[in-house]
């Protein structure tokens, strides 16, 4: 059974943390002289848990967008999150973006942790892997093969570490899911723009088969960019 005193007794730095928001370089600093339990925690406070930057002034904005999305895919509220520079008002990105503030051109960085959901986009995938390699799909233009390519070739790979972006799927009328979720997204920059003036880019939606795979990816991806933006 694990020790309570290794949650409870904080580091001094630690303690130290108490606003919703960090500067890129001071959230770097942090990170690093956190211990593994915290840092895991300055995770959940700064990228998975707070109100997110750009709906600070209107936090209950987000959480109805939140619950849209569950009504839409017909999932628990508490299976998805926002991420990215939405969430934390700065890019944590691979340099030269690292620290960038969010802007009207970033995006809406959206997760949905649910199995059942990463079950049925895995098979509409496979069923696009298929539809592909026999013909009777074909991209429209060259590009759209170009990325289609990429996607055959890089998407099993995502699969296998148990998550797939939606936009790596064709948004075509064979896959319902997909489309139905693309829209959704779709539907949400563009409303909230209309209604309350927030711009920003597209909307982007990630699914992820569990909590521990989404958390291992997060730690990943963000270790990764704070040791290469010094």
């Amino acid at each position: 059974m694990s020790k309570i005193k290794q949650y409870i007794q904080l580091s001094n730095r630690a303690k130290a943390i108490i606003e919703a928001y960090e500067e890129p370089d001071k959230f770097r600093d942090n990170y690093f002289c956190l211990d593994t339990i915290e840092q895991q925690s300055y995770i959940n406070h700064l990228i998975v848990n707070n109100i997110p930057f750009v709906f600070r002034h209107i936090p209950l904005l987000y959480e109805q967008i939140i619950q849209y999305l569950a009504d839409v895919a017909d999932l628990e509220y508490c299976d998805i999150r926002l991420i990215g520079s939405a969430k934390t008002g700065f890019s944590i990105s691979p340099n030269p973006n690292y620290g960038n503030p969010f802007n009207e051109k970033s995006d809406l960085d959206f997760s949905i942790i649910n199995n059942d959901l990463f079950q049925k986009l895995k098979h509409e995938f496979y069923l696009w892997e298929e539809l592909y390699s026999s013909g009777e799909m074909i991209p429209k233009t060259e590009k759209e093969k170009q990325y289609w390519d990429e996607n055959l070739k890089n998407v099993p790979s995502n699969l296998n570490n148990g998550f797939i972006d939606t936009y790596k799927i064709p948004n075509r009328d064979h896959f319902v899911l997909t489309r139905k979720l693309n829209d959704s997204l779709y539907l949400i920059t563009f409303k909230i723009k209309e209604y309350h003036n927030i711009n920003n880019g597209k909307a982007s939606l990630r699914i992820y088969k569990n909590w521990s795979t989404f958390y291992k990816q997060l730690k990943r991806n963000t270790e990764f960019v704070l040791r290469n933006s010094q």
